[in-house]
């Protein structure tokens, strides 16, 4: 589904988009993964693997295991063509993030929809509407996925009482 989803974004406003490599290797280590093989284990990929993403190099079905291994949405692990590798992060920003972390798992995947498709539509009117969209999209996708992972607790729960 998030496949889907971060391709529909792509193809909507036809932008290249490739790996930051440095956004790669900050969430490997910001995740506590010391080394690109501890990474590589946790996704069962190889060390060279992690290396070339960390490169620049590598496909969406990488990008998606290193963002979920490190806890990162796999969009900000992309760079839009044109736009510098990376810029350091302001202190505006690290305060959306701690508010955004605070989050449950649906409303962060709705607010990552948002602010995603707003950024892709270049802050007009039609990155709203995208924005709109994918925060649906991707709010109903994360609702399905607790409710999957919950479902199984809860009919243990209720053979138990």
């Amino acid at each position: 589904m998030l496949r889907m989803i971060v391709a529909k974004v792509l193809k909507a406003r036809r932008m290249l988009h490739m790996i930051d490599g440095k956004s790669v290797r900050d969430a490997r280590l910001s995740a506590g993964f010391r080394t690109q093989s501890a990474l590589a284990a946790k996704i069962r990929c190889s060390r060279v693997t992690i290396s070339r993403a960390e490169n620049g190099l590598g496909g969406i079905g990488i990008l998606e295991r290193i963002a979920k291994a490190t806890g990162v949405p796999p969009e900000a692990l992309l760079q839009t063509s044109g736009e510098p590798a990376s810029k350091p992060v302001t202190r505006k920003e690290q305060e959306l993030l701690s508010a955004f972390r605070k989050l449950d798992p649906v409303l962060q995947a709705r607010a990552a929809g948002f602010i995603f498709g707003l950024a892709a539509g270049g802050g007009t009117e039609e990155g709203a509407q995208l924005g709109a969209e994918l925060s649906s999209d991707l709010a109903a996708a994360e609702a399905r996925r607790q409710a999957a992972k919950n479902q199984p607790q809860q009919q243990t729960g209720d053979t138990s009482a």
